[in-house]
């Protein structure tokens, strides 16, 4: 992922491990994420593309002010940031990595908190539907909140996984 160098030490261990689950990289070095673990929560992918949240970190519990399981992550963004977080959820989807996004965080009252979020395709049962690990990586500190709870996250940047070509296909020319 082309500046991946610029990313949090923490964001970049998990995107180690994203891409070993995926089987394009070597496992990374025991211990490179452990301390993440409260910064991750899982979402699902339903059918009518709702992206309910299943599992919340107790940091991030924290920040957002309540345990956000069920929660609908969407409500996050707004309409227009929604669509580019839905084709960034896509192109994970379709390369099997993880991609992410860098946001701006707000309280209700206007305080700011620059992050990144990974995401991550999971291989789950297909009962289970299509379900995603993600981690909020705050960057700068939650002091910037004033104690607040963060409402909405704005999109500042998209970082998708590389595209890979599908398989099976090839490309045929024909000359008349």
């Amino acid at each position: 992922m082309l500046g991946e160098e610029t990313f949090h030490p923490d964001t970049r261990a998990l995107l180690a491990y994203g891409r070993a689950l995926a089987g394009t990289a070597e496992a990374p070095k025991k211990g490179g994420a452990d301390q993440v673990l409260e910064r991750l929560f899982v979402l699902e992918r339903t059918s009518d593309g709702r992206l309910p949240i299943r599992t919340f970190g107790t940091e991030l519990i924290d920040v957002f002010g309540r345990d956000m399981r069920e929660h609908d992550f969407r409500r996050f963004f707004l309409p227009a940031d929604l669509a580019l977080v839905n084709a960034l959820i896509d192109a994970c989807t379709d390369a099997g990595e993880p991609g992410i996004l860098r946001v701006i965080a707000e309280t209700a009252c206007g305080k700011m908190l620059g992050a990144e979020i990974l995401i991550t395709p999971l291989k789950v049962d297909h009962q289970l539907g299509h379900r995603f690990l993600g981690m909020f990586q705050m960057l700068g500190g939650e002091n910037f909140l004033g104690g607040r709870p963060i409402q909405r996250l704005r999109l500042g940047s998209l970082h998708p996984p590389a595209a890979k070509a599908p398989k099976g296909m090839r490309l045929v020319v024909v000359n008349d």
